[in-house]
């Protein structure tokens, strides 16, 4: 052996790797770079030894996910480690070309959705991968930064802060109310412009073919949260979970107490915001100053539901929410859901509510929903996507309309999600409606 070798050339490679593990990637990829046989000993094992243990060092495994159980065991270590290094260093760098701004906000969501479901057998903590994301979007503010949706994709985009839901927009701007303020306006009028209902896109926030249109469903939480925000302290206790942890598998309230037949985590009580405006005026709604008008209104009310689950043998064959056999599922693992039950608003009035939820070829789950009246009648019908992965505490956010879809029907946006057995009713209170 040369005098000139370094130490750890001489100890057996096994020692040498697993030193190795306890660095950060980079500083492992610097090590390569010394010499041919630090190159060797990074890139040259046989095994993945190496790699998965960086991987482990800073991420969940991928094997824990709700994928995990389907995907091919030889997962790629090296491959996503290095993908998520890379993305880090994109978004973190301000000058960045937007192909790599695209790569880093699509690593990001793959992240988010890899992170492991709650386990009822282990106690929570928070995820590693979450974590990492959380800290690159709030330190970067590659989705804050002008001109990012033109940039980057407005579906991507509007899909990562939809999955943030404004929780980290305090810290995006050294003055977050004109940011906010310019949010809103943009997020209303796509909203409440009826121009996007159809029924090619089945009057929700979807694109032609039921692709999920993100920049919509971003436009929903916007606007929801928003209107929260200006409670003044009505129903604080009745708000929907928001932040990347919120978007975990089965991290809903019960999800570990959840029948095995229910993936979605259906039956139980819920919460569900819903806004609307006057319609009287609704050509405004293409015109951002409409909605500077200090006349303008938006109500606000909170609605209070319990579900259970129903065959599919008790739908009616033309139940417009019964989900279609040529419907691509993305596994075996989630058939079709049905439910029924009742919703509760104002004065306890009270409808029948009959729906389905389904998981897309896209691996994106939908919920359908119609809200009947005593005589049976459908009155309003609901398109939304689960916000996050399945059984997540972020619930579902989509669109309501009238059932008829009619010309002239008003259409406005809604939050529903899961709450604990018990939670405090205030339906009866006289802050109804805002």
């Amino acid at each position: 052996m040369s005098p000139a070798t370094p130490l750890i050339f001489t100890i057996p490679p096994e020692i040498s790797e697993h030193a190795l593990t306890f660095l950060h990637p980079i500083d492992v990829a610097a090590f390569a770079q010394v010499s041919r046989a630090g190159r060797a000993l990074v890139y040259g094992a046989s095994d993945h030894y190496l790699w998965r243990q960086l991987f482990l060092a800073l991420f969940d495994d991928p094997r824990k996910s709700l994928k995990g159980r389907s995907a091919h065991p030889a997962y790629n270590w090296k491959g996503e480690l290095q993908r998520r290094i890379r993305s880090e260093l994109a978004a973190l760098n301000a000058e960045q070309r937007p192909d790599e701004q695209i790569a880093a906000v699509e690593t990001f969501i793959s992240a988010i959705l890899d992170a492991p479901p709650v386990q009822p057998t282990i106690p929570y903590g928070e995820s590693a991968s979450l974590r990492f994301v959380h800290r690159i979007l709030r330190d970067s503010g590659i989705l804050s930064a002008p001109g990012a949706p033109e940039k980057i994709g407005a579906q991507i985009i509007g899909r990562l802060r939809a999955y943030l839901a404004l929780s980290l927009d305090s810290k995006c701007s050294k003055d977050i109310t004109p940011f906010l303020r310019d949010i809103r306006i943009k997020s209303r009028c796509y909203v409440y412009d009826l121009r996007n209902y159809r029924r090619d896109n089945e009057f929700g926030p979807f694109q032609y073919g039921r692709e999920v249109n993100w920049a919509h469903v971003e436009a929903i939480v916007n606007v929801i949260q928003m209107n929260l925000g200006e409670l003044d302290g009505v129903w604080m206790d009745t708000r929907p979970p928001v932040g990347l942890e919120a978007t975990r598998g089965y991290s809903a309230p019960g999800a570990s107490k959840r029948a095995p037949d229910d993936w979605a985590c259906v039956e139980g009580t819920w919460r569900r915001y819903v806004s609307f405006m006057d319609y009287r005026n609704s050509h405004g709604t293409r015109d951002p100053t409409f909605f500077e008008d200090c006349n303008f209104q938006e109500a606000t009310r909170l609605i209070e539901l319990d579900l259970h689950l129903i065959p599919a043998s008790e739908i009616p064959r033309n139940a417009s929410f019964l989900v279609r056999s040529n419907s691509k599922s993305k596994s075996a693992y989630y058939p079709p859901l049905y439910f029924t039950g009742t919703s509760r608003g104002v004065h306890g009035n009270e409808s029948q509510i009959n729906g389905a939820v389904s998981m897309g070829g896209d691996g994106i789950i939908r919920w359908r929903f119609q809200a009947s009246m005593a005589d049976g009648q459908s009155q309003w019908s609901s398109e939304g996507i689960q916000l996050g992965n399945v059984g997540c505490a972020a619930g579902v956010v989509g669109s309501w309309t009238g059932a008829m879809h009619d010309h002239g029907d008003p259409v406005g946006p809604f939050w529903l999600w899961k709450v604990p057995e018990g939670h405090p009713s205030h339906v009866h209170e006289p802050h109804w409606m805002f």
